[in-house]
């Protein structure tokens, strides 16, 4: 039962691990637009006190008490500790993600969108790529998307973005709000040597990667957010936004136009939480 259920907690814990940075799991591609218990104190005896000699009492005639017997309360033993599970060299660290991610309720739909190897080296270059500002043009932890951006022509070479196209990115939002922060932290820190030795491949050294982790949150935080409609144009095989402004807006800020408003909205209100988490708990 114990295993089963450190199975369950690790499993839930490695959504919200692969989400703080959630990008990495809505990019398109460039093709495509302990309790303590505590000792009790021994009593001590009250300190005698002096008094005048009492009257004797006439005794009363003996009554008889009826009901059930006072029981003293024990005190619970304590839950058994759960032992952490020994953590994989970071080459076969896939081996012990994703089947704990495939046993979850929503693992068929996880399983459609993440990579199936090298997972955790990805999510450090897509982080390390996000706290830059930028996407990554390869690596990156998740799937390429299959449904495309749906838009309406105006014209010739002249189209407009459809809100209906916000809707590819809902199932995976909400999966996303859903997990529990704490457990999903719990398992990070659990799992740092991991990331840091990816990190480290990286050629960064020392360099901590939760610095760089919460560098990529503040970026998605801090990026402006704009409401359509928005205008496109395709002069080749990408579309792109018929407005200079916006098309020179990061790739970042892009990514959460593609998201729509409502989700952005939900996805930057769960990265604070995140962030807040992540400062504290260093």
């Amino acid at each position: 039962m114990a295993n089963k259920s450190l199975t369950i907690i690790a499993a839930i814990a490695v959504i919200g691990l692969l989400f703080l940075v959630y990008l990495a799991a809505t990019f398109e591609s460039p093709d495509r637009t302990a309790t303590i218990d505590l000792e009790q104190p021994i009593p001590r005896a009250p300190e005698p006190i002096e008094r005048a000699p009492a009257p004797t009492p006439v005794p009363a005639p003996a009554q008889e008490v009826e009901g059930p017997e006072q029981q003293v309360a024990e005190t619970p033993e304590p839950p058994p500790v759960e032992p952490m599970p020994e953590l994989p060299s970071l080459n076969e660290s896939d081996g012990f993600v994703l089947p704990r991610l495939a046993a979850l309720e929503t693992g068929e739909s996880l399983m459609r969108v993440l990579a199936s190897e090298d997972l955790i080296r990805k999510f450090v270059v897509f982080t390390d790529n996000v706290a830059g500002g930028n996407l990554p043009q390869l690596e990156y932890p998740v799937q390429r998307m299959t449904e495309e951006m749906r838009v309406s022509a105006l014209d010739d070479n002249l189209y407009v973005m459809e809100a209906s196209s916000y809707e590819r990115f809902d199932e995976i939002i909400d999966t996303f709000v859903a997990v529990d922060v704490d457990r999903g932290l719990s398992l990070f820190w659990m799992m740092s040597p991991l990331f840091q030795t990816a990190f480290a491949e990286l050629g960064y050294g020392d360099r901590r990667f939760d610095s760089v982790l919460i560098e990529a949150i503040d970026n998605v935080l801090n990026a402006r957010t704009v409401e359509g409609p928005f205008q496109l144009v395709k002069p080749s095989v990408m579309y792109l936004y018929a407005e200079q402004e916006i098309e020179d807006m990061s790739p970042v800020e892009k990514q959460l136009i593609r998201i729509g408003p409502d989700n952005t909205r939900k996805l930057k209100a769960r990265l604070t939480e995140y962030r807040a988490r992540l400062l504290a708990t260093r």
